[in-house]
């Protein structure tokens, strides 16, 4: 007689026999599994393995199969009678010339079918695309656009006024190395980056959205502004104005 693989006691056990078992738990259950090495060599088990081995391999090929016949089946065109198709194949109820033509048809239509679908594939591949390069080129522009304004000392209160009428002259162009830069386009039809350009711009069309100098205090300060606010610099050099800006106005500095 064979030993049992699993036992719930081995208290009937001779000691010798005993050391063959090792306790394990299954489940909620404490259990007593015989130590066997090279298990899957076992004829039994090996009988399992190899069925199981085979069931796979069956299982793979037949999903392979579903899915040529899928492929298969997805270029047919709606209007498809594969009985139709294999009496046109026999050559049963027409002229050669006739069946052959037909045949021709309903492939052209097949084809017709897949590069629909092909074309519908591609054309949300590109929608998703474009979506994403038209939000990445917003994003550098207004971005590179508010910090080269802030730098000239645009007044916050004017800020979307002037990326309004800055946003039409921008760009986004490849550079050398492949990457996304923000340019503005000249009025001589040359691109400039967007600090010199905006520079430019407040000197001229750009003054009036310039902000304004508070009076100096008795102490040679400036105004303090909005209350409870930092003062700044407003009437010094620009690393001052954009300084004084960021401190009374940090949302606009991000």
């Amino acid at each position: 007689m064979g030993l049992k693989a699993v036992l719930e006691t081995i208290d009937d056990l001779s000691e010798e026999t005993r050391s063959l078992y090792a306790e394990q738990k299954v489940g909620d259950k404490t259990v007593f599994v015989l130590n066997i090495e090279d298990i899957d060599n076992h004829p039994k088990v090996r009988g399992v393995i190899t069925a199981n081995n085979e069931n796979k391999r069956k299982r793979d090929e037949y999903k392979a199969k579903v899915d040529d016949l899928e492929a298969r089946v997805s270029a047919l065109p709606e209007d498809f009678d594969p009985d139709e198709w294999t009496r046109l194949k026999a050559g049963e109820g027409g002229k050669p010339d006739e069946v052959i033509q037909a045949l021709k048809d309903q492939h052209a239509r097949a084809v017709e079918t897949l590069k629909a679908k092909h074309a519908k594939d591609l054309a949300d591949k590109d929608a998703a695309l474009s979506e994403r390069d038209s939000y990445i080129d917003r994003s550098l522009i207004d971005g590179g656009l508010k910090d080269a304004l802030l730098e000239v000392g645009v007044a916050p209160e004017l800020m979307d006024g002037a990326l309004a009428v800055l946003r039409g002259s921008t760009k986004v162009v490849s550079n050398d190395k492949g990457e996304r830069v923000a340019m503005a386009e000249t009025e001589l039809g040359t691109d400039a980056p967007l600090h010199d350009f905006v520079k430019e711009w407040a000197g001229t069309k750009g003054k009036a959205y310039l902000g304004k100098a508070p009076p100096m205090d008795a102490g040679g300060n400036n105004g303090h502004g909005r209350a409870g606010q930092k003062k700044g610099d407003f009437g010094g050099d620009k690393s001052a104005r954009v300084a004084a800006i960021a401190s009374q106005f940090p949302e606009l500095a991000r």
